[in-house]
């Protein structure tokens, strides 16, 4: 793990903790990704065809683009399986046209976050200090699960 990683991690491990924040935030960081990408996905900026292919960009698209730089500059290693994983849920988000199922599915997760920081962790969300941690929270949860993070 690279050593910009590990500076964000360690801050961000210092809001949780407890094994039941950590368990809601599993849950609910993927729901609050994917259904804001959904959500952006539908703010579009036109089309084109290229080679075939119909493009169409989005705010979801520029967002993923956004991150995904982010996450290439903090640590490559973890980036690259991340971003399959990150595309994944873009394209679930994107596919659900519902915009109130995606706003239920963002609730949902951020309700499931903050039962996390005030039942078991006791803490404010580690983003009210700094909002890089926004973007810390996803690759965070990845590396936990995929077994690269050690706290």
């Amino acid at each position: 793990m690279t050593q910009k990683l590990s500076s964000y991690f360690s801050d961000y491990h210092e809001y949780h903790r407890t094994s039941g924040n950590q368990f809601c935030h599993y849950i609910g960081v993927p729901m609050i990704v994917m259904s804001l990408l959904g959500l952006l996905s539908m703010v579009t900026f036109g089309s084109a065809e290229m080679n075939g292919w119909l493009i169409r960009p989005d705010l979801g698209m520029a967002l993923l683009i956004f991150g995904i730089g982010f996450y290439f500059y903090v640590d490559w290693k973890i980036a690259v399986p991340f971003t399959l994983v990150l595309f994944g849920m873009y394209f679930l988000g994107r596919s659900i046209q519902n915009i109130w199922i995606l706003l239920a599915i963002q609730a949902v997760g951020w309700i499931v976050q903050y039962i996390g920081h005030l039942k078991y962790e006791k803490k404010s969300p580690a983003f009210y200090k700094n909002l890089t941690h926004l973007f810390v929270g996803p690759i965070w949860v990845f590396s936990k699960v995929v077994g690269y993070a050690k706290t």
